[in-house]
């Protein structure tokens, strides 16, 4: 690597803020500034995985340095403006940080396009909740024919294990809102039928 400026990816959301979003909201109390800073850090996460998602699939990285798209050759990438770097370096900084959306990435466009930039409380917290609750590839043709869910797409947005990041789902206190109601209950459907390790499942598949 020659330049000294790295891509900078969005990091996923710590545990302990869904979980104080979701016991305000439990409460009725609509913190404004806590839904607003969830919401767009998983906007932000959201925007960094489909980046991340092309550049792994496609070679494809915009120059952090002048943000033009370059189109890298198998072992770098050079931009006109000067910066580059190898592809094992630039490897280096999405490595193991469940920033490759794979099968995800249709429900996380949908979300990114969906996002209530301008919209409510209420809007802003259903999006959150409809994002957490999703599975990898259930948006794909297969999951239609077989519902067969692969991993929470939960796991690529909030800071964890496989194990925590269920747990802390399976945990949340939800507010009566029927969105909300429905969003679990789906939730607790797919994990049975999920890839997700058995001695997981059988932990919190207990509903």
């Amino acid at each position: 690597m020659q330049n000294a400026i790295l891509p900078v990816w969005a990091s996923q959301v710590k545990r302990e803020e869904i979980s104080k979003l979701y016991s305000s909201d439990a409460m009725g109390i609509q913190d404004d500034s806590l839904v607003n800073e969830v919401a767009f850090a998983m906007l932000t996460r959201a925007e960094s995985i489909m980046a991340v998602s092309k550049l792994h699939a496609e070679n494809i990285l915009n120059c952090p340095s002048c943000a033009c798209a370059i189109q890298g050759d198998g072992s770098c990438f050079k931009c006109k403006c000067g910066w580059e770097i190898s592809r094992s370096e630039l490897h280096k900084t999405y490595k193991r940080k469940q920033l490759v959306g794979g099968a995800a990435l249709p429900f996380i466009e949908k979300a990114i396009k969906s996002f209530p930039i301008n919209g409510s409380y209420s809007d802003k917290m259903l999006w959150i909740d409809n994002l957490i609750h999703a599975f990898h590839g259930e948006l794909n043709e297969q999951f239609e024919k077989t519902e067969l869910a692969y991993r929470p797409i939960a796991r690529n947005f909030i800071a964890g294990s496989n194990e925590q990041v269920i747990e802390l789902i399976y945990n949340l206190a939800y507010s009566d809102n029927p969105d909300f109601m429905k969003n679990r209950s789906e939730w607790m459907d797919k994990l049975k039928k999920s890839y997700v390790p058995d001695n997981i499942k059988d932990k919190f598949s207990k509903v």
